[in-house]
């Protein structure tokens, strides 16, 4: 079962745009400045632990990461679960324009909002790739698996008899040099529209489905900086916004050169009815039933167990060989 009926002829639904977002704006910076440090999210891709616990700071430089997957741009988990971790979130957690637009998009009646998170990028040159957010499953989600494998299930589409339809509100809080934000409506193949205000405006949409990209953030010929580990963490001093690791600063920024997103994400039901289904767990999937199928369509004998296909780096990267969220260009 979908927890929504909603067809997606160009791949993904219509988003809606928000301008303002909240009354003040100023107060989201403030919070940022004082909840750090801040993780890559990065670590959601490279991990055998489930996607909710990325955060958690244990050291992963053994393990191999792309070097596009490495900063500058770090997050931090205000709220999971519908459970606020921070104070202060509940206005956004709650917001009203947000349920509203998403009620509006997928023509649901029940809007649950489950999760606010933060990103914090310096300045950098334009992503070079596109990308999808990690989706969930009846049975499957942040809480108990990996996000290369939520990412694997969403991409390969195997699964969605059991998805369970969420949309993003993405809210912007830097008035910075650039840093705007491109996302495909109509499908990646499509033409892209950039959404240039990052001043308390927001785009609401179906983002495990529709992707999107942070463009360049600061001056022409900006470049990524050197030194950078996945270990690398964010945090505000004060004064000035510090990346360090092992307790070094290894660089420092004015306040006006990080750019802050939000972002707010809602479980989607198209009734009630629909809601207590998916919550008893009508047509749940389980770890074991995903590694065997995932394993099957990649024609690979099936894991001996779960927690050798968990911990097997080689299975790991033959689904993002296979199902990536991530598009070049």
């Amino acid at each position: 079962m979908m927890t929504t009926f909603v067809e997606r002829p160009n791949g993904c639904l219509s988003p809606v745009l928000l301008d303002p977002v909240l009354d003040d704006p100023e107060s989201t910076r403030d919070m940022a400045q004082k909840n750090g440090p801040y993780f890559m999210p990065a670590r959601y891709l490279v991990s055998d632990a489930s996607a909710e616990s990325a955060g958690d700071n244990s050291k992963q430089r053994n393990v191999e990461v792309p070097d596009y997957l490495i900063g500058p741009t770090w997050r931090g988990d205000w709220a999971v679960g519908a459970r606020p971790l921070v104070d202060g979130v509940d206005h956004i957690l709650e917001h009203q324009g947000f349920a509203e637009a998403a009620r509006t998009i997928c023509d649901a009646e029940v809007v649950v909002p489950e999760q606010v998170y933060v990103n914090l990028s310096t300045p950098m040159p334009g992503q070079g790739f596109s990308h999808t957010d990690l989706p969930e499953f009846i049975g499957i989600d942040r809480a108990n698996a990996p996000g290369w494998l939520l990412q694997a299930m969403g991409a390969s589409r195997l699964f969605e008899d059991a998805r369970i339809t969420i949309l993003t509100a993405v809210a912007w809080f830097y008035q910075g040099e650039r840093g705007f934000f491109r996302y495909w409506p109509n499908g990646r193949d499509a033409d892209s529209i950039r959404h240039e205000d990052m001043w308390n405006t927001a785009v609401v949409g179906d983002n495990d489905y529709m992707h999107h990209q942070v463009e360049r953030i600061g001056p022409a010929g900006v470049q990524k900086p050197d030194g950078l580990t996945i270990d690398s963490l964010l945090d505000y001093d004060g004064e000035r916004w510090i990346v360090q690791e092992d307790g070094q600063t290894l660089l420092d920024y004015g306040d006006d050169e990080v750019r802050l997103s939000v972002s707010w994400k809602a479980k989607i039901y198209a009734d009630e009815a629909t809601r207590q289904a998916a919550d008893a767990g009508h047509g749940k999937l389980d770890l074991e039933e995903v590694v065997a199928r995932l394993a099957d369509a990649l024609g690979e004998p099936r894991p001996d167990s779960l927690q050798t296909a968990l911990a097997d780096v080689g299975f790991r990267n033959q689904l993002a060989a296979r199902w990536s969220g991530y598009q070049a260009g």
